[in-house]
């Protein structure tokens, strides 16, 4: 199914004025909690990276690799590379699972500004590898380069860009009308009314190896209107927790969910249903060398 293939979560960006007036970075004021993008120069973060697929018609597969990332110094104006280094891969199953990781550029606030252009990084030595003509190998290339960026975005998104600035009252689930795809057949997916509800939680241990409870988790859940898990037919349900720092947003975890009931017939004849979860890991380990544990798999609804 189309929509399989890169279930990654796009999450939609929140304002501190949906919450309430900002606070101090990270602080607590007026009931309200501001998370706030601090991250330091030269930091390295050990990454695990798990993805656990499981349908109802082809079983399980889990695809694992490891790497270090690193912030590098700021530029004139004030941008940074966030680079990706010493890459294992552990499973593979997926082919977009050994794509290059692309060193994306931030800005100074902490928003996603694109990548390193496909000559400088590892990508080019991926196409170069390939017996293709040269005006089907500068095709690749721009497909490759515009799938490195998006999965670029979605990821700092995810961790960072969708977050910094935003404003919380901790323990309070907020509601945010938007849409979201649910598939229609095997290959077909239409957008409907949905809600995602955001909350987030304080004092919060950051992971086991650092219990200090200065943490705080973000949850977001995104549902068709008026459906959840247990609603008959068609459906769809994506689902994120991040366990982060609210002074720097330096994540500790990140899972994203992505769950989906679709007919195969399309609404022809005898519904046949089929369902699938996505679950997508990222498990972060701050200035200490070697691996993070492994990460507990989720299984199908």
């Amino acid at each position: 199914m189309a929509f399989l293939k890169r279930p990654w979560l796009v999450i939609a960006a929140l304002s501190s004025g949906v919450f309430g007036c900002a606070t101090l970075g990270g602080a607590q004021g007026k009931g309200l909690v501001t998370l706030r993008y601090a991250w330091p120069e030269q930091s390295t973060i050990r990454v695990m990276h798990t993805v656990d697929v499981r349908t109802d018609w082809s079983g399980r597969q889990t695809a694992q690799r490891r790497y270090s990332m690193r912030l590098g110094p700021a530029d004139e104006e004030g941008r940074r590379r966030l680079m990706f280094q010493d890459v294992e891969i552990i499973e593979a199953p997926f082919p977009a699972f050994v794509e290059p990781l692309a060193a994306s550029i931030i800005d100074a606030q902490g928003d996603f500004q694109g990548i390193d252009p496909l000559e400088d990084g590892p990508g080019k030595d991926l196409l170069d590898a390939l017996p293709v003509s040269p005006m089907k190998k500068a095709q690749m290339a721009k497909a490759l380069s515009n799938g490195l960026e998006r999965e670029s975005r979605n990821r700092w998104d995810e961790w960072v860009g969708s977050w910094h600035g935003a404003s919380f009252k901790p323990g309070r689930t907020t509601v945010v009308p938007m849409t979201m795809s649910v598939g229609t057949g095997s290959k077909k997916t239409e957008e409907v009314p949905a809600e995602e509800r955001v909350r987030l939680d304080v004092g919060v241990p950051c992971s086991e190896s650092v219990p200090e409870p200065k943490c705080v988790r973000l949850k977001l859940v995104r549902e068709p209107v008026g459906q959840s898990d247990e609603t008959k037919g068609r459906y769809a349900h994506v689902e994120l927790e991040l366990v982060t720092d609210p002074a720097t947003l330096l994540p500790y975890s990140s899972r994203v969910i992505r769950m989906d009931r679709v007919d195969w017939n399309g609404g022809h004849g005898e519904p046949d249903f089929h369902e699938a979860v996505h679950v997508e890991q990222h498990t972060f380990i701050h200035g200490v060398e070697g691996s993070p544990g492994q990460v507990a798999s989720v299984g199908l609804r």
